[in-house]
């Protein structure tokens, strides 16, 4: 069997300010190169559970272990999230732990160019890239993703849908992840389209060996992109 990178154990969690409890004792595990769907109505807490296996529990202003049952633990890699501080987090996203949002497409700064918005993650997170590093690595990713390099050069409005989701999977896997989280990462694309993203992810998958949790509330889609699935 394969190493098991993220391990949720028991996980219970609310928004501060509320007494609902959203997720009570949830437990799921994804191996290494494996894709797991969490499949669940809108509104049952899917984004809830992506956000805080991202780390961002905090800045979303949800609060874990809420209930009288076991302590909840989230361990990537063994290293619980639920325990680590701001500063491992900060490391950990986007490095270790990416995803790729509900409605990305339309997250991009509108002023900026594609590769200005990533040539400025990059810069962030991988200090001291020469200029010919980030070019070469822009144009592997769009490569990577089936796009011109020309988009490179463009704004977002000046995209299509599609082009601006395969840009937001190239920005999520841009560090090289070890768990990549897709939360709706084909809500309001047309069938077509959406088969293409599916096919991509599918191919970056095997290519990079990353491991996915998908979110949706597509049962179709769990069942031909999943290998395992889980009900909400």
């Amino acid at each position: 069997m394969k190493d098991c990178i993220l391990n949720v154990q028991s996980l219970s969690l609310k928004y501060k300010g509320s007494t609902d409890i959203v997720i009570s004792d949830l437990s799921f595990s994804i191996a290494q190169g494996e894709t797991l769907g969490i499949l669940g109505r809108s509104g049952c807490g899917k984004s809830t559970i992506a956000w805080t296996v991202m780390g961002m529990a905090e800045l979303m202003g949800i609060e874990a272990n809420v209930t009288n049952k076991p302590r909840g633990r989230i361990l990537f890699n063994g290293r619980d999230i639920l325990e680590a501080s701001e500063r491992v987090l900060r490391e950990l996203r986007w490095k270790q732990i990416s995803i790729v949002a509900q409605y990305s497409m339309n997250s991009f700064n509108p002023i900026y160019t594609i590769s200005k918005t990533m040539e400025e993650t990059m810069k962030r997170h991988i200090p001291g890239l020469t200029k010919k590093d980030i070019i070469i690595k822009l144009n592997n990713l769009m490569e990577m993703v089936q796009l011109d390099h020309r988009t490179l050069h463009s704004y977002p409005h000046e995209l299509s849908g599609g082009m601006r989701q395969r840009v937001a999977i190239a920005m999520s896997v841009m560090l090289d992840p070890k768990l990549l989280i897709l939360d709706e990462a084909t809500t309001g694309l047309d069938v077509i389209i959406e088969a293409d993203i599916l096919y991509l992810i599918k191919k970056i998958r095997e290519e990079k060996g990353i491991s996915i949790l998908f979110i949706s509330h597509d049962k179709r889609i769990h069942q031909a992109f999943c290998d395992r699935g889980i009900q909400m």
